[in-house]
């Protein structure tokens, strides 16, 4: 059976993977290349679709004169469809200072930061990139040759879920020259893609055609693999999701496990777990290599409480009594409570990310299982002003469903309350008098009797959202 034209091969391959759907408007990237200009005529000559196209290029000016008629190609190669085209003019070379990155990996960013805005601009449904089979290969051999597991060798997915479409991961770059030779569309050769101080060039222009004399279909091999990889990693993920929403507690640049559940996983899975928080903290991985997560791992079997692992990027991993936190450093400087006045209801702030909020209200209808953060105090016993201010570890509090007095120190020793938090609670007195240490214990002072009819009832707000609480 003779092969399908192009056009409706990639038709098939939008429809098959719901890419897009017929009517949809995509922004395409077209660099002037042979790849993204074979993207454009697929994409513009696809029976059945009459998507809607908006070519759109990025001059990286790092070729001077070349760049420039990289774009004035792109916009008579547009003109040609009838298609507008967008083009920005970006100095890649002073963003990658500016952010301390190659220049492969600012041109990156910059695209996909430029590609992603035209597409809210637009509504467009997706943005479709021009990364085909032989790309599948020089990028699981790049990965490989740098080091990577099964998620850094898995293929490039032919939509990334954040908007991104690859139509073409099934057609090698020769399929493609042959079609623009059979159309006679001319492109644009990059002199930079011969330039063989980059890894990448080496592996197409050298470790390629080498790997082919042992299987000639070399790039179509690797990329399948990458696809089976791919297919694993995605399995992977799903069981360390499943893991996740068990042991993980998160917050604004800090994540918390539970400890002995996570003791009792493989260490594959731990060290995946490791790489999700960082990756829920600093947004991705750069700089964070395998040394990184098994010093986290040594640090969780140790079991020494209060040790610290120093990571990148100003994170910091310790042990507390029954869980295992990942935090940015300044979240963990300590945060003492301003001491305040309260002479009657209101909200109270006390400059360290909690607040305290003083009502009027009934009792309540059950003692059982009050809440930590919650307190009711009789008005008549306890009356206004009352004091807030930080907790000192000699204070000493008499306890509900206690005889005699213990200390805070004592009190925060007891309830093993990770150091770091220890600063952050405020104490509540009455004239000198401890009615309340939020979330630890309530004072048997000032406790409601049974014909109370209106009492006080004190809430701390915010330690959900303190770092590891």
């Amino acid at each position: 059976m003779p092969t399908a034209p192009l056009p409706h091969r990639i038709a098939r391959i939008l429809a098959e993977q719901e890419l897009c759907r017929p009517g949809d408007t995509l922004i395409v990237a077209v660099s002037g290349g042979a790849d993204s200009v074979a993207l454009l005529d697929l994409l513009a000559t696809a029976p059945h679709l009459e998507l809607r196209l908006v070519v759109a290029h990025l001059n990286h000016l790092l070729r001077g004169r070349e760049s420039d008629e990289d774009e004035r190609f792109v916009r008579t190669l547009a003109e040609r469809y009838g298609l507008p085209c967008l083009v920005r003019r970006l100095d890649v070379r002073a963003f990658a200072r500016q952010r301390a990155l190659s220049l492969e990996e600012a041109g990156r960013q910059a695209r996909y930061a430029y590609f992603e805005e035209l597409q809210r601009q637009y509504g467009a449904a997706a943005v479709a990139v021009a990364h085909h089979a032989d790309d599948q290969a020089e990028t699981l051999l790049l990965r490989l040759l740098r080091g990577a597991g099964t998620t850094g060798l898995s293929a490039m997915p032919p939509s990334n879920g954040r908007g991104i479409i690859r139509p073409l991961l099934a057609l090698t770059r020769d399929t493609l020259r042959a079609h623009l030779a059979d159309r006679c569309l001319p492109f644009r050769e990059d002199a930079s893609n011969q330039d063989r101080s980059f890894l990448r060039n080496r592996i197409r222009h050298e470790l390629l055609p080498l790997l082919a004399t042992y299987n000639p279909a070399i790039a179509t091999r690797l990329a399948a693999t990458a696809d089976l990889l791919g297919e694993e990693a995605q399995l992977l993920g799903q069981i360390t999701h499943t893991a996740w929403l068990q042991l993980a507690t998160a917050g604004d640049g800090w994540v918390a496990l539970s400890k002995a559940p996570l003791q009792g996983q493989t260490p594959a899975l731990r060290l995946r777990l490791y790489r999700h928080a960082l990756t829920a903290i600093c947004g991705d991985l750069r700089r964070f290599e395998r040394a990184h997560y098994l010093s986290v791992d040594r640090l969780l079997l140790r079991e020494q409480t209060g040790n610290r692992a120093n990571l990148p990027r100003g994170v910091i991993a310790f042990l507390t009594d029954d869980r295992l936190c990942l935090s940015r450093r300044e979240l963990l400087t300590p945060r003492h409570p301003r001491a305040l006045t309260i002479n009657g209801p209101g909200c109270f702030d006390l400059g360290n990310g909690l607040q305290v909020a003083v009502e009027e209200t009934a009792p309540p209808v059950s003692w059982h299982q009050l809440p930590p953060q919650v307190c009711y105090i009789d008005p008549r016993q306890a009356p206004f002003p009352w004091q807030l201010r930080p907790a000192q570890p000699a204070d000493r509090i008499a306890p509900l469903g206690m005889t005699g007095s213990q200390t805070v120190r004592d009190i925060l020793v007891d309830a093993k309350l990770p150091r770091h938090l220890r600063p952050y609670l405020p104490l509540l007195v009455q004239q000198d008098c401890p009615l309340w240490l939020p979330l630890l214990r309530r004072s048997r002072h000032a406790l409601l009797d049974a014909g109370a009819g209106r009492c006080i009832r004190v809430t701390l707000l915010g330690a959900d959202r303190l770092p590891c609480a």
